[in-house]
């Protein structure tokens, strides 16, 4: 998880800590899940501002 994180946030990286290898997701990946996150960020908004 603690991977994943890093490649989402930018922060790719090869390191290898104990038997943890971090390998970068691919772009298509990084683009669905960040577009994921905005859409439930603008409808967790929108009812906000709704009430």
């Amino acid at each position: 998880m603690k991977c994943f994180i890093k490649s989402l946030l930018g922060q790719d990286s090869y390191e290898q800590t104990g038997n943890d290898v971090c390998t970068p997701l691919p772009p298509i990946v990084k683009s669905l899940v960040g577009s994921t996150l905005l859409v439930v960020a603008m409808v967790i908004l929108s009812h906000m501002l709704r009430i």
